[in-house]
């Protein structure tokens, strides 16, 4: 069966536009090849995707939708070559034409299953920048095709409104593939692209087929109907093709992939302006660039957000909730740009910690730590900020130097750090030395500062353990780090 439908499909195809291209077979074959086996071939498209969905799995239900749009088109040329086709009174609109749109609705009733099927969960970025892709295409192809049919379409409102149905479902249907792919991050793979450039064949053919109706400076014949069943070989083809590539849930980009969005929104917006300049926009134009502008400003909104987001969460260590590593260089950064405003560093480093950590493990050693933060924190805000600079060291940042906040201040906010990050229990005793300096009595810059009280800091570990007050592996640690 697989064998006959690939068969018919592909050499059937091969035929028709060898036919109606290069002129094999003459006229005399026109009705055969044009009718019998045209149709044929799109038949067989439904019908190798209708193969496709008896795999089962996520995807079957897009698959049959998808068959069913591709039969639901088989149906409709059927009925143009046996009621339509040489018949000058053919009625307008026909069933021909219930088979033809009805392949829209179907057609993207199988993208969104497929896309749902092959998704887990992903980041709003993504999802924005799908919907403003599709948006920005929309826009542009309804500037650029909707209204050139809408200006010209004439007849009765059934008439007219069937007329008008082409051009909106091929606008709608490009615009909706162009978000899938932004969805894959421009990297649709090749199950994805068959299926995605089948449907934009299919487009691209109705839209010449649209054009050559109402003589747009395109030539006339049967050129554009082998260009239908490229769109016929390449969604049949999927018979043929692994699952769909799974679109991830997160929202990655590089290279020249992070521009694609912006440029696409950039290029409606010219094309769009031009348009404007050299006429007026119809209701549905306008519509369209109103809500894309608004899905932009919605989309830089949430990237504000998340940005953001991603801001607090280097910004502030994991473990204790008080500032990070990384905010304080951003921090130290700063203030170098100004290395002589007044400011007081308080450098703190756990005495006992490492002798915890190897008695009661790692995990009750970052629950310490977390709690430890906590205290830090609430013993020096509002006045200064806490920060953990990584393992057991942390550091405290006042604003004003010793002649701002007084050296018995000073040294009272040393001491109250030293004292919340004290701990006693059953088989183990924290305590914290501490080095103190201040900018700009004791050094020229902050950078200064922080290597005055780690000297001052190891100082006071130095008397501690000559005084006999460290652990033995305190001790050890501090020979090391010396």
């Amino acid at each position: 069966m697989r064998n006959a439908i690939s068969a018919v499909l592909f050499a059937g195809a091969a035929l028709v536009i060898l036919h109606d291209w290069v002129g094999i077979g003459g006229a005399g074959l026109d009705t055969a090849i044009n009718g019998v086996v045209y149709d044929s071939v799109v038949v067989c498209a439904g019908l190798a995707c209708l193969i496709r969905a008896r795999r089962g799995g996520p995807e079957r239900a897009a698959w049959i939708a998808i068959s069913a749009s591709i039969l639901a088109w088989a149906a409709g040329e059927v009925w143009w070559t046996l009621y339509i086709e040489g018949n000058p009174d053919a009625p307008y609109p026909s069933p021909a034409d219930i088979g033809y749109l009805a392949f829209y609705p179907l057609a993207i009733l199988g993208l969104y299953l497929l896309v749902r099927a092959r998704t887990t969960e992903l980041d709003r970025r993504l999802w924005m920048d799908g919907a403003i892709a599709a948006l920005g295409t929309a826009a542009v192809g309804a500037a650029l095709l909707f209204e050139f049919v809408a200006d010209r379409a004439s007849g009765s409102t059934a008439e007219v409104a069937t007329t008008l149905a082409y051009p909106f479902g091929d606008v709608l249907l490009v615009s909706l593939i162009v978000g899938v792919i932004a969805l894959t991050r421009w990297r649709p793979g090749r199950t994805w692209t068959l299926l995605l450039g089948g449907l934009a064949v299919m487009a691209v053919a109705d839209v010449a087929f649209t054009l050559q109706s109402y003589e747009a400076s395109v030539p006339g014949g049967d050129w554009v109907e082998p260009i239908y069943l490229f769109s016929a070989v390449l969604l049949g083809a999927e018979a043929w093709q692994p699952d769909a590539d799974p679109i991830r849930s997160d929202a990655r980009f590089d290279g020249w992939r992070e521009m694609v969005v912006p440029g696409i929104v950039a290029g409606a917006m010219i094309v769009l302006g031009f348009l404007q300049y050299l006429h007026s926009s119809s209701a549905l134009t306008t519509i369209l660039w109103s809500v894309t502008m608004l899905a932009v400003i919605g989309r830089l909104a949430v990237s504000l957000r998340e940005n953001q987001r991603l801001l607090d969460q280097v910004r502030t260590d994991p473990l204790t909730g008080l500032g990070s590593q990384a905010r304080w260089q951003m921090e130290l950064e700063r203030r170098e740009r100004s290395p002589s405003a007044p400011l007081t560093v308080v450098l703190l480093d756990l005495n006992g910690f490492k002798r915890y950590n190897d008695t009661f493990g790692h995990p009750a050693g970052d629950k310490m730590l977390g709690m430890l933060g906590k205290r830090l924190q609430a013993a020096v805000e509002p006045e200064a900020t806490a920060y953990r600079l990584g393992g057991d060291e942390f550091l405290v940042l006042v604003e004003g130097g010793i002649v701002g906040l007084g050296l018995e201040a000073r040294d009272a906010l040393a001491v109250k750090s030293a004292e919340a990050l004290t701990s006693r229990g059953k088989g183990f005793e924290l305590g914290a030395s501490w080095g103190i300096a201040s900018v700009p009595e004791e050094s020229d810059s902050p950078a200064e500062a922080m290597q005055l009280a780690d000297v001052r800091m190891y100082a006071q570990k130095e008397s501690r353990r000559l005084a006999g007050t460290l652990s033995p592996l305190d001790r050890e640690a501090l020979e090391q780090s010396h």
